[in-house]
């Protein structure tokens, strides 16, 4: 019989999520890969949500890619949201429009990658990344012609 031993804790403390001004690099993935957010409506939808929850908690987005199996955003916490209580709303309402648009079942992987960025990196580059995502990914020649990606703020 093996000795039971605790899940090892892959989230930083809680404050850290909470302190305004702390850029953070997130990347929300699809189970499996599946392309939920291939279809127009399904990443416009998402693209509504994030706006919405983002006016609503005042949370800056610097940027975002809807990719069709994962999304990446360059976020920081608002004085009333912090960074682990937004992605939960997000996937949340993301998975409930994308529901009314007729996709099936529970999409998300459990919890998300972060990055919080430091001192050192360089904001552009890490935003660079994060719009180049679909012309690494081939599905267009340059990042401004892909129409899920931009930035709800400025830095």
């Amino acid at each position: 019989m093996q000795n039971w031993q605790p899940r090892k804790r892959i989230r930083l403390d809680a404050s850290v999520y909470a302190e305004p001004g702390r850029l953070c690099s997130i990347t929300i993935a699809v189970k499996t890969r599946r392309p939920v957010f291939a279809t127009h409506t399904v990443a416009e939808a998402a693209i509504e949500v994030l706006k919405y929850l983002a006016d609503r908690h005042r949370v800056p987005i610097h940027a975002f890619c809807i990719m069709p199996d994962h999304i990446h955003l360059l976020l920081e916490p608002s004085e009333s949201c912090d960074i682990v209580t937004f992605v939960g709303q997000f996937k949340n309402l993301a998975q409930r429009a994308a529901w009314k648009l007729g996709v099936q079942g529970a999409f998300w992987q459990l919890s998300f990658w972060d990055h919080f960025l430091r001192f050192d990196e360089d904001v552009a580059v890490v935003t660079t990344y994060i719009l180049e995502n679909p012309v690494r990914a081939g599905l267009v020649h340059t990042a401004d012609d892909y129409p899920y990606s931009g930035s709800l703020t400025q830095l």
